[in-house]
């Protein structure tokens, strides 16, 4: 395993620069809705993804060619009981994708849930295991690293589970609102003398941290003018 690593850590700087660029690419093409969270989230997915396909993808040394794929259950099971070698192959294949099924459900709320991130975990461990296979490159495509590589991804998304945080729900209307009187009064020498009344009827729910500022005014000819701004906190 000594050739992977070191073909990995000449890999890894182009990988990083390439992960860099991504996320601040969709940082300038999202600048006005994006917070940096999101794209530190964005950079960290990339950086993952990109981990994973240079494990998978990295040619060994040396002229390979590949077995056909081993679809047979479990029969990577027994040899990690004999071998350390088997046994580092079937952690690593459990650990592949737990980064990648930790990042996802922060960053997609459409993704907060661990069925789903299974899912999509099978549906990518596959595509691998059909590529390495087409690739022809000395790796053996087996039905057990899908399944090592499913759990893990499981495992993963479990492990960040408590930091989903629940969609906010849609602002509800405030009956205060939906039929209210303003009144404007004069005060003269003589007193109050009501001016003008206005009613107030099916106004927009606001955002959170929004104000609406109403101006009452009063035109030369004695006309009520009623005007409504909504504005958002910076």
């Amino acid at each position: 395993m000594g050739w992977l690593w070191r073909a990995f850590c000449d890999a890894a700087p182009s990988a990083l620069i390439a992960s860099a660029t991504g996320a601040g690419l969709l940082r300038l093409v999202h600048r006005r809705t994006q917070t940096l969270l999101v794209t530190a989230l964005d950079f960290a997915l990339l950086t993952a993804l990109s981990a994973v396909l240079l494990v998978v993808f990295l040619p060994p040394p040396g002229n390979w060619h590949s077995p056909p794929m081993n679809l047979n259950p479990l029969a990577d099971v027994g040899p990690t009981l004999h071998s350390d070698v088997a046994l580092f192959q079937a952690v690593g294949n459990v650990a592949l994708l737990i980064p990648l099924a930790i990042l996802l459900p922060l960053r997609f709320a459409g993704a907060r849930s661990i069925p789903r991130v299974a899912l999509l975990a099978l549906s990518l461990s596959g595509a691998i295991e059909c590529l390495q296979v087409l690739f022809d490159d000395g790796r053996v495509g087996t039905f057990d690293d899908i399944v090592f590589n499913t759990a893990g991804a499981a495992l993963g998304a479990r492990l960040s589970r408590f930091r989903w945080r629940e969609p906010t729900p849609a602002p509800a209307r405030v009956a205060l609102w939906r039929r209210s009187d303003v009144e404007v009064q004069r005060i003269t020498g003589g007193g109050r003398h009501l001016i003008g009344r206005a009613l107030l009827h099916d106004l927009p729910p606001l955002a959170d941290g929004a104000t609406l500022e109403i101006t009452l005014s009063e035109s030369h000819g004695g006309t009520l003018v009623v005007s409504a701004r909504a504005s958002m906190a910076a």
